[in-house]
């Protein structure tokens, strides 16, 4: 499969999270004691590679344990394995920052380095379980410590049920007064901000909004086009149940979308930089080259509309392959060639968004 990608800057994704309150309040019973029941199933699927449901729970035992863990480490790692250089790196960050052993930061913040150095491109999006029965078992424990006015404890057991299952119904009205009764409303709203961020999609999304909405300057909108239809489209990790026809409101903070399309070979990767108050765009740009090269048979390579310079070879897997367009209606280079080196041709092409463009000799 020939599969062409665009890059545009860099994402960052906010830890899903309080601003590190979860990390620093006090908790009557250990972090280790609250959050041993998920250590077996986390050991065991790790051991068995099923590393979407061991991220998710290791994503809980770091939680409670902490960003400078064993647990975090054997996070990132699973990340790593995963093909999931981004977060693997991201974790690796917040490791270095956290843990108080300058060796390990220096390894942390050298791996992290290593992994985004050269992105994969082609990385598939992993997208991790929802662990309802642990995430109950969580909820249960918190709303247990709550009513013993075991507030740290409650906030501890809540995160870690929102890591292992972030769209169960109800959770957000509970830890909102957790985080209230520990004197915290601003890391409350911090918190809705960063839900609404990595999970504009989620269940708990529209409850989020109306709890943000009250003051409108605290959010932003998004808008996303894409002139052909894609198979899968992915907003910040979480899958697009359909395209928005309109734009809709998010949380400011950065955002990585995928638009990406099996029958025609690519995917393209778009960002955006929401603030609150404004709106901002996110338009997938592409077009369908139909090759039609005979006597001799040939293939083609076209400009990549976002590196000077830089030629796409479309394979030979397709006759129809999905290209990127340049959004601002420039002419494109493009390479024509048979396989034996007989023929070859330059040309300067515009392709429109959306048009199917066929190539003869």
């Amino acid at each position: 499969m020939s599969v062409a990608v665009a890059l545009c800057g860099a994402s960052t994704m906010a830890r899903a999270g309080d601003g590190e309150l979860v990390d620093t309040v006090a908790t009557t019973r250990p972090r280790a004691e609250l959050s041993a029941y998920l250590v077996k199933s986390a050991e065991a699927a790790a051991q068995k590679r099923a590393f979407a449901k061991a991220i998710a729970l290791y994503q809980a035992l770091v939680v409670a344990r902490g960003p400078a863990s064993p647990e975090a480490e054997r996070l990132a790692t699973l990340w790593t394995l995963a093909g999931q250089a981004e977060e693997a790196a991201r974790v690796y960050l917040a490791f270095a920052g956290a843990t108080t052993d300058a060796a390990a930061a220096t390894k942390a913040k050298a791996e992290a380095a290593r992994l985004t150095a050269r992105p994969d491109p082609f990385a598939k999006q992993l997208e991790l379980p929802t662990m309802a029965a642990e995430a109950k078992q969580a909820f249960k424990q918190g709303r247990a410590a709550f009513a013993k006015k075991q507030y740290g404890d409650a906030l501890v057991s809540y995160q870690m049920g929102y890591a292992l299952a972030p769209d169960l119904p109800g959770f957000l009205r509970e830890l909102g007064a957790t985080y209230d009764k520990l004197g915290a409303t601003d890391k409350k709203l911090e918190f809705y901000r960063a839900y609404l961020l990595k999970r504009p999609f989620g269940k708990n999304a529209d409850a989020v909004r109306a709890e943000l909405g009250k003051d409108p300057k605290t959010l932003g909108s998004l808008a996303m086009t894409t002139s052909l239809p894609c198979d899968e489209i992915w907003l910040n990790r979480q899958r697009v149940p359909t395209m928005p026809g309109k734009p809709f409101t998010v949380a400011p903070g950065n955002y990585k979308a995928m638009c990406l399309s099996r029958k025609y070979e690519i995917a393209i990767f778009e960002y955006a930089t929401v603030a609150a108050g404004k709106g901002e765009v996110i338009r997938f740009d592409w077009a369908i080259v139909v090759n039609q090269l005979e006597n001799p048979f040939g293939r083609i390579a076209i400009e990549n509309p976002r590196a000077a310079g830089e030629l796409l070879d479309l394979g030979v897997s397709s006759p129809e392959v999905g290209v990127m367009v340049a959004g601002d209606g420039r002419a494109l280079r493009m390479v024509l060639k048979d396989d034996s080196g007989s023929r070859t041709e330059e040309r300067s092409v515009r392709i429109k968004p959306g048009e199917r463009y066929v190539v003869k000799w």
